[in-house]
């Protein structure tokens, strides 16, 4: 059985005197056994009312590939792929997205939001992402406090997506810049991002984390010709960074 959901949004756009249609569809199929890993966590959980205010939250989010609703809790859990955390029960539903179309000015608009008024930010409609490269030489707090002028924050590569795009950034090396900051510190033995979302998925680079620095001290980057893997660093030694800013629609 399909489920299909289509959404036309108006933004009127003033400081360019522009008015622009953007169109989703999205195409659904129940599925009542899928794939189920408990080391599969969703991208977005909550509770809402209905079953169709879950399939509006799949919809809204270009990266949710399935979703799973608790008819008894009203759970929602949004889902990057078709493996979900557990297996279904008969008080669960199940549905797989088979295919999503989201209208051009969609990804106009967005990248309008990412790098209209924050010069140097890109919009990756893949991922999707909106983040900027910056060399200059900063510690952690000034790195933090560098993505915060702008609005953003230090990249979070919470994603399989996210460590593909980075691994594929070209991250130039200067005389005294070699590595790229990132999200994530360790505190207590355990790493997690700045915000205290515990890391779940490592990409480190082989021979990392090297355990180098004392507890509270250790932060996360990206060294130049790694190929994206992580590397543990000092959180006061200085390093370039990439910034993310996180796109709003509403």
């Amino acid at each position: 059985m399909s489920y299909v959901r289509s959404l036309i949004w108006f933004w009127l756009i003033y400081q360019c005197a522009v008015t622009s249609l953007v169109y989703q569809h999205t195409v659904y199929q129940r599925r009542l056994n899928p794939t189920y890993d408990n080391g599969t966590t969703p991208i977005l959980s909550s509770t809402v009312p209905t079953f169709q205010a879950c399939i509006n939250k799949c919809h809204n989010q270009p990266p949710c590939d399935s979703l799973v609703f608790d008819i008894v809790t009203l759970k929602c859990s949004l889902y990057e792929g078709k493996t979900v955390e557990e297996e279904i029960t008969i008080n669960q539903i199940y549905h797989q997205v088979l295919n999503k179309t989201v209208h051009r000015d969609i990804i106009e608009y967005a990248q309008y939001l990412c790098s209209g008024k924050s010069p140097g930010y890109i919009y990756n409609e893949t991922v999707p992402v909106c983040y900027k490269i910056d060399p200059g030489p900063r510690t952690l707090v000034e790195a933090v406090s560098f993505c915060g002028e702008s609005g953003g924050h230090l990249l979070q590569i919470d994603t399989e997506r996210k460590q593909r795009l980075v691994e594929n950034l070209r991250l130039e090396k200067t005389e005294s810049i070699s590595k790229y900051r990132v999200d994530g510190k360790k505190t207590g033995g355990k790493w997690t991002f700045l915000d205290g979302t515990p890391i779940t998925v490592f990409f480190w680079y082989p021979g990392e984390p090297a355990n180098n620095f004392i507890d509270g001290a250790s932060s996360i980057a990206l060294r130049v010709g790694h190929q994206g893997k992580w590397d543990d660093i000092n959180a006061t030694w200085t390093h370039g960074s990439i910034c993310e800013k996180d796109i709003k629609f509403d």
